[in-house]
């Protein structure tokens, strides 16, 4: 096992210390899948990471901490993605939307988000704040993106206005659907052919666009 009290020169340790938090939250992430929330204890975290638990609780300092970061840190990858392609001049604004829904559909049914989806909501109903920091954290981000692209397409003509509010979950609802119905009936052997994920996102946009689209 690992020494962590033995001291360390202040920049070796700020040098490990990114490292040491995403391996953290990897191990959290298994074993609040594996376990759910409540059967998930710091102890048996510390032990998986093989660190002391007065180290864990140096870099998180409750369970819920943990849990709220597993939810909301490490993504800011595929929010850089989508921001690209906002602001990609060479795509057309109908590209822009269909690049944007296959990045969302991306983050929400491939990454780890996507395969917590049933025990976020699960711990959400016991802890209100795992869901405000799980919207304000996530959610929100690429809701702004997303609403600007259309923006965008409405200023140039490309794009009728629409009713924002009614958009948003015209885009997000169906994603958050799949995500959490493929989590639930993981096990089944027709579980693509039920719930294709590429299928359901092509027909998904195409309908988006279709409500998008300025008419002749």
């Amino acid at each position: 096992m690992e020494k962590e009290d033995e001291p360390k020169p202040d920049g070796a340790r700020d040098k490990e210390r990114p490292s040491r938090r995403a391996e953290i939250l990897e191990q959290a992430r298994t074993l609040f899948l594996d376990k759910g929330y409540a059967g998930t204890s710091m102890s048996a975290l510390a032990k998986a990471c093989g660190i002391q638990k007065a180290s864990l609780y140096h870099h998180f300092p409750s369970k819920e901490a943990l849990f709220v970061a597993c939810v909301t840190e490490g993504y800011d990858v595929a929010t850089r993605e989508l921001r690209r392609i906002m602001n990609d001049d060479e795509l057309t604004h109908e590209d822009r939307v269909r690049c944007a829904l296959a990045e969302i559909y991306k983050i929400t049914i491939d990454s780890h988000v996507g395969r917590m989806s049933p025990l976020i909501a699960e711990v959400s109903r016991q802890i209100p704040e795992v869901a405000r920091a799980f919207h304000d954290g996530f959610i929100i981000q690429q809701h702004e993106i997303v609403n600007a692209i259309i923006d965008a397409g409405i200023k140039d003509g490309a794009f009728v206005p629409q009713d924002r509010l009614g958009m948003e979950h015209l885009i997000f609802g169906p994603i958050v659907t799949l995500s959490i119905s493929r989590q639930m009936f993981t096990g089944l052997d027709t579980l693509e052919t039920v719930f294709p994920v590429e299928q359901v996102r092509d027909s998904h946009c195409d309908l988006i666009l279709q409500l998008l689209r300025k008419r002749p």
